[in-house]
């Protein structure tokens, strides 16, 4: 399987980043092998387009780590599935049909980030999974922003899976989409506040910013979650 650079999407946050797009169809087993890339004995099963994922994921992991001289490090999974990164790092990775990203930086007072690449939804979806993502006292914000977005669902659900990987170090628990609410947005930003007490480091009224873009296939966001000392 072959990676180009993916320069469609211009990364807000200014942490190392790699994005890189792939055909997952042209997937062989010996890729791993060839990127010198660990495929976990829980994947070796998995249908070709979770293993591709996985692999474009890391790759671009190993780009980013490289840049911060931390070479031939394995980011494997931890039981909860989330990447474990080096000790002195912090990190995320993304991936969708055809794309994947990570990024990455030293491990100062920043106590998360989050990232996310989504394909748009098809307008049934926007319409038919608002009340899965959508906290209840959103609506009225949600129908702002559809005035300006063709795809404000999507947006938002990208969003709130970007506050989740950004929190998740500092929370280490499950949060569903309720937990987080739009509170104000502009063309570049989203403003969340978290509507219940997640740990000691994420009380209820934290505020959370989310970057995000779109172009015709992708919406991509971006969460960076520092704790207030």
């Amino acid at each position: 399987m072959d990676f180009s650079l993916y320069t469609k999407l211009s990364p807000q946050l200014r942490h190392n980043t790699h994005c890189c797009e792939f055909d997952s169809s042209s997937f062989i087993d010996s890729d791993f092998l060839n990127y010198q890339i660990l495929l976990p004995q829980q994947l070796q099963k998995a249908v070709v387009k979770r293993r591709a994922e996985y692999l474009a994921g890391r790759l671009c992991a190993k780009q980013v780590l490289t840049a911060l001289n931390v070479p031939c490090f394995d980011i494997i999974s931890g039981s909860d599935r989330a990447p474990i990164w080096p000790e002195n790092i912090i990190g995320s990775i993304t991936h969708t049909k055809g794309i994947a990203m990570a990024m990455a930086c030293p491990r100062t007072d920043i106590a998360g980030i989050g990232i996310d690449i989504e394909q748009l939804m098809s307008a049934k979806q926007e319409l038919e999974l608002q009340k899965q993502i959508l906290h209840p006292d959103e609506y009225p914000l949600f129908r702002q922003l559809a005035e300006q977005f063709s795809h404000p669902l999507t947006v938002i659900f990208s969003a709130k899976e970007s506050i989740f990987k950004a929190l998740y170090p500092s929370v280490k628990q499950f949060f569903g989409f309720e937990a987080a609410k739009l509170i104000a947005f502009n063309e570049q930003q989203l403003q969340f506040k978290i509507t219940q007490s997640l740990s000691p480091q994420v009380p209820k009224d934290t505020c959370v910013t989310v970057f995000y873009q779109c172009n015709k296939s992708v919406v991509l966001t971006e969460c960076e979650f520092t704790i207030l000392r």
